[in-house]
C-alpha cells in the first residue's frame, strides 16, 4: 500500500471515526475527545522550543519512555512534555509520570492529527520502539516539527508482517530525523524498511534504567548457612506449581528458608506448606527468628527480599500473565529463574538468558530440580549471580546515550540559559 492510497483511505475513515469511536469507547467522553485529537494543552506551560510530544503505544512500551521523559526533564527544566498512549493501561502508567501532560494519542486520521498538533505545537516528536504512523509523520512533517525514535526495534516476527506494507514504512522511516535502537539487528531491519544510515544509532534498552536500584536496610538477618529463595510476584494461577516446588524444598533441604511474595497480598495464605508447618506472616512484624517460610503479605518489601536471595523466581511467567521485571533480583547477584511467558518482559528476559545469568522453568518438579541445583553449587550460583549483575551493569546508561545523541543532534534545542544562537541569556 502506497502512502496516498492510506491517506485517502483515512479521510475515508475520518468521515465515519467519531461514531466508531463512540460505539467503541462508551460511556468515557475525555478519552472519545482524546482519540480524536480533541485536547488542549495545560494552560500556563511554554517555553523556548516548544512542548516535546512522546509517544509510547501500551503499558510495556511506557516503561522505555519514563527514563527518557526523567532525563529530558534534568537537562531541560521546565520544557513542557506531552506523553501519549495508546492503550487504557500506557495511559493509566503515563498518568503516573510527573510533571508532564498524558493523553491518549490521536488516531492516525489527518483531522486528528491536525487538531492535536495545532493546539500542542510541539517542537520534537519522539516516537518509542515501532510506533511509525504514517499520518502522524506526515504530519509531523507538515508541521515543522522533527520526529526521532528512541529504544526502536523490529522483532523477526514484526519484519515479516511489516513487509507485506514495506512502501508505506519506507515513507515513514525516511521521515525520521534519528533513529536510536536497541540492537544492531535493530540498526539491519531499521535500514531495510528506509531509515537513513546517517540517523541511526545503537543506544540499548531505556528499559533497564527505569528498574529501582535496591536500597535500604536488609529486611532481616542473614544467618551464615542460610540459603534464601524468593519466589516474587506470584500469580494465582501459578501457585500450584510453587507451592509444589516450595514443599520440595522444605522437605529435602534443612538450610533453605523461603520469602513468598504474592502479587496481591491479599493472596496471602491460599499456598499449603504441609499441616507441620506454617507460614510466618511479615505483617505481624514480629522477629521471624529462624522461620523457615515468611509470607510476605504487604506491599513494596519485594526488592528488599531479592537483597538477601540467594535464588530468586520471578513470578507471572509460569502462567499468561507476561511476567514480571527480571532485573530486580538479577541487580543484586542473584541467579534467576522464570517461566516461559514473558511478553512484557522479553528484552530483560533475552538479557539475562544471553548473559548466562537466568534461566526458563516450565513446572513445579522443573522450578523446584533448578533450584536444588543451584542450592547445591555454591560455585555455579555464584558464577550465574555475577553474570546476572554484569548483565545489568552494562545494559545502563541506554537512557543517556540516546538523550546525549538528541542532545548533540540539536534537537532537544538549546539548554538551560541558551538563546536559540547559543548565546548566554541576559
Amino acid at each position: 500500500m502506497s502512502e496516498t492510497i492510506y491517506r485517502v483511505l483515512s479521510k475515508g475513515i475520518e468521515v465515519v471515526a467519531p461514531l466508531l469511536i463512540r460505539l467503541l469507547v462508551p460511556g468515557s467522553p475525555e478519552e472519545r475527545r482524546e482519540r480524536l485529537g480533541k485536547s488542549a494543552p495545560l494552560p500556563g506551560q511554554d517555553s523556548e522550543g516548544g512542548w516535546i510530544w512522546i509517544h509510547a503505544a501500551s503499558a510495556g512500551e511506557m516503561g522505555g519512555a519514563a527514563p527518557v521523559v526523567r532525563e529530558i526533564q534534568q537537562r531541560r527544566p521546565g520544557r513542557p512534555i506531552v506523553l501519549t498512549a495508546m492503550t487504557r493501561a500506557g495511559r493509566a502508567r503515563a498518568g503516573r509520570i510527573a510533571h508532564i501532560d498524558a493523553r491518549f494519542a490521536p488516531l492516525d486520521l489527518p483531522g486528528a492529527l491536525h487538531r492535536f498538533f495545532s493546539a500542542y505545537r510541539p517542537g520534537l516528536l519522539i516516537l518509542m520502539e515501532t510506533e511509525i504512523w504514517p499520518n502522524l509523520l506526515y504530519e509531523a512533517e507538515v508541521h515543522n516539527c522533527p520526529a526521532a525514535v528512541l529504544n526502536g526495534r523490529i522483532s523477526r516476527r514484526g519484519a515479516s508482517r511489516m513487509r507485506f506494507a514495506r512502501p508505506l514504512y519506507r515513507s515513514g522511516f525516511g521521515r525520521l530525523a534519528l533513529c536510536g535502537v536497541q540492537k544492531e539487528i535493530d540498526r539491519e531491519r531499521f535500514l531495510s524498511f528506509g531509515a537513513r544510515p546517517e540517523t541511526l544509532f545503537v543506544h540499548g534498552n531505556t528499559k533497564v534504567d527505569a528498574v529501582p536500584p535496591g536500597k535500604g536496610e536488609l529486611p532481616l538477618k542473614k544467618n551464615s548457612g542460610d540459603r534464601w529463595v524468593v519466589f516474587g510476584s506470584v500469580r494465582p494461577q501459578e501457585e500450584e506449581a510453587v507451592g509444589q516446588a516450595i514443599r520440595t524444598l522444605l522437605d529435602t533441604r534443612t538450610d533453605t528458608r523461603i520469602a513468598l511474595v504474592p502479587r496481591h497480598p491479599k493472596r496471602a495464605g491460599t499456598i499449603s506448606i504441609g499441616p507441620e508447618r506454617s507460614w510466618h506472616k511479615w505483617s505481624s512484624r514480629r522477629d521471624p527468628q529462624n522461620a523457615r517460610a515468611i509470607e510476605v503479605d504487604t506491599i513494596g518489601d519485594l526488592i528488599a527480599f531479592y537483597r538477601i536471595a540467594d535464588v530468586a523466581f520471578v513470578g507471572g511467567s509460569l502462567s499468561h500473565h507476561g511476567g514480571h521485571n527480571p532485573l530486580e533480583p538479577a541487580q543484586f547477584g542473584v541467579p534467576v529463574l522464570f517461566g516461559p511467558h514473558l511478553d512484557n518482559c522479553r528484552e530483560h528476559a533475552d538479557l539475562l538468558l544471553d548473559a548466562g545469568g537466568a534461566a526458563v522453568v516450565t513446572s513445579g518438579d522443573d522450578l523446584a530440580r533448578q533450584i536444588k541445583d543451584l542450592l547445591d553449587s555454591d560455585s555455579a550460583r555464584e558464577k550465574r549471580g555475577k553474570r546476572a549483575a554484569q548483565a545489568v551493569r552494562s545494559a545502563r546508561g541506554a537512557t543517556r546515550r540516546a538523550v546525549d545523541r538528541l542532545e548533540a543532534s540539536g534537537l532537544l534545542g538549546p539548554g538551560p540559559g541558551l538563546k536559540a544562537g547559543g548565546g548566554s541569556s541576559q
